[in-house]
């Protein structure tokens, strides 16, 4: 950061013995340093929530590997065309179908599973299943886990900071407007003299 513009925060925050500073310029220093404060001590509030979050995701991982597996699903219906211009970088258009697979007990089971349109059926899909047999979502990964992690503790330093650059700009907005009409009355009540002049 440039010198100047910190110089000039600074002295915004902590106006000492200007005389031109006003119990509003006070005040709003005030608030920029709790919202400065604030943000910073926020960093490892963040971060312990993430680590807490990342230890819990953890254990749904362990858990996910251990109670589902991938099995084999055969269509037994075409899913619906693809209609219109197919984008390669684009999402995979999905809808739901019947389908048979065999559970972890071996146990036939037939159910709607998800699979990408423009199949057709007796092709064959890699689904995920529980302990039951019944379609289930891929498992938590230990990268899945740091990604939500990471994503929450972000997530949750950016929402503070944000709500402190809001509570600092009313404040800024707040004593402007104040000023704005003490200034107004000030002019009212001397325009006459300037005036006259």
């Amino acid at each position: 950061m440039d010198a100047k513009p910190l110089a000039r925060v600074v002295r915004q925050a902590f106006p000492g013995r200007n005389q031109l500073a006003t119990a509003g310029d006070r005040i709003e220093g005030v608030v920029l340093v709790v919202a400065v404060v604030v943000a910073l001590l926020a960093l490892p509030v963040a971060a312990t929530a993430g680590s807490e979050f990342y230890a819990a995701r953890l254990v749904q991982s362990a858990s996910e590997q251990q109670t589902r597996q991938q099995v084999v699903a055969v269509l037994l219906e075409d899913t619906p065309p693809v209609s219109g211009v197919v984008d390669p970088d684009g999402p995979v258009k999905s809808a739901s179908v019947r389908a048979t697979w065999h559970g972890p007990d071996g146990v036939p089971r037939e159910g709607l599973v998800r699979a990408a349109q423009g199949r057709k059926a007796g092709g064959m899909l890699p689904i995920w299943v529980d302990r039951g047999g019944d379609p289930a979502g891929p498992p938590l990964t230990t990268a899945g886990a740091v990604v939500e992690a990471a994503g929450l503790a972000a997530l949750l330093w950016a929402g503070v900071s944000a709500a402190m650059a809001v509570l600092y700009l009313a404040a800024r907005f707040t004593h402007k407007q104040v000023r704005m009409r003490r200034w107004a009355a000030e002019w009212e009540r001397i325009a006459s003299d300037w005036t006259a002049r």
